[in-house]
């Protein structure tokens, strides 16, 4: 069934909502390279299924606030990977990234990219950051062609000081439900659906997903 929305109006978000207990600039939050995981061998083993299964083989992909590692499968086929994220070193410590852009969503979250150049998306454990969800989730529609799938994979982990406010209210399967918003209210996504991918020990996974609707309407 496509669910295909428009831009919603009479959002429920306030300002307040993606508020932070640390207002700093993101880029000395980040300055030291943290070449480490932030989930476990089970979750991260989920990540890599849910990108198996999901995303196009062969294609064009973009991981969004990326970092030393983007968690593709063995064996998966990609055409070009790039990562965009806030750290160079760590972007450039990633062997499976084609290209490496730095580039800070939460101050600008226009994508440096045409439209419509990927075949497929991945955010990983780390939408609770954003600031402007909405607009990255629109800016995510504009650069991929059509039927292009968005996948936003999360766990209960964070660093608190910089999860937005609405995150920390919630949850994980009440998170899922938020993440499953801000591709309604952001518009143009077909096919939302949450999936609760998580192992039988250790750390949760949810997986939160879409495609790119046939038209695309609303970009920023």
């Amino acid at each position: 069934m496509d669910d295909t929305s428009a831009p919603g109006e009479g959002s429920p978000f306030e300002p307040h909502h993606f508020q932070r207990e640390d207002e700093r600039d993101d880029r000395l939050f980040y300055v030291q390279p943290r070449l480490v995981v932030h989930i476990d061998e089970g979750a991260l083993a989920a990540v890599g299924r849910a990108f198996e299964g999901c995303l196009p083989q062969d294609g064009e992909l973009l991981d969004l606030m990326s970092s030393w590692r983007s968690h593709l499968p063995p064996g998966f086929r990609k055409r070009r990977l790039v990562g965009l994220g806030l750290n160079a070193v760590e972007l450039q410590e990633n062997p499976q990234l084609d290209d490496r852009v730095v580039h800070d969503l939460n101050r600008d979250p226009r994508l440096p990219f045409p439209d419509a150049v990927f075949d497929g998306a991945m955010l990983t454990v780390s939408v609770q950051y954003l600031v402007q969800p909405l607009a990255v989730f629109q800016e995510v529609r504009r650069v991929l062609r059509p039927g292009g799938p968005f996948l936003v994979t999360f766990s209960n982990r964070m660093f608190p000081t910089k999860a937005v406010q609405v995150w920390r209210m919630f949850k994980d399967a009440e998170r899922a439900m938020l993440v499953q918003a801000y591709f309604r209210l952001a518009g143009g996504w077909s096919d939302i659906r949450a999936e609760d991918r998580s192992p039988p020990q250790g750390d949760p996974l949810y997986l939160v997903w879409a495609r790119k609707g046939a038209e695309q309407r609303g970009t920023l």
